[in-house]
């Protein structure tokens, strides 16, 4: 899911014809040394989240949605499930599949508004 929403932004981005407000946004990614917006294939999904935020592709309650679908990502590793002694069923899967949906819907609306 994690990787689908982050296809979807990248898709909006893509889509753009002045890509300039994406590399211009205050939540772009920086080079630290240059301090220059990183190239597309550097940004992390987090990067995109806050991104489409501040470009109003998705809500400020829907960023944080998509913070908490961030971060279930994270428990596909065997690792991360362990160290937190959080075990996801499948119907934590179904429940993040229902956000992962609405919060789709609302980018594919977004883009089909912008130019």
């Amino acid at each position: 899911m994690g990787g689908l929403l982050e296809a979807l932004f990248l898709a909006q981005v893509n889509r753009l014809q002045d890509k300039g407000p994406v590399f211009k946004a205050k939540a772009a990614p920086k080079d630290p040394k240059t301090s220059k917006t990183l190239p597309l294939n550097e940004w992390t999904l987090n990067s995109y989240i806050d991104v489409g935020a501040e470009l109003n592709w998705i809500t400020k309650p829907t960023k944080e949605v998509g913070i908490v679908l961030r971060n279930y990502r994270n428990f596909i590793h065997p690792e991360r499930e362990l160290s937190t002694g959080i075990t996801l069923v499948p119907e934590d899967a179904r429940m993040f599949w229902s956000v992962f949906t609405q919060l789709a819907q609302q980018i594919i609306t977004t883009a089909k508004k912008t130019p």
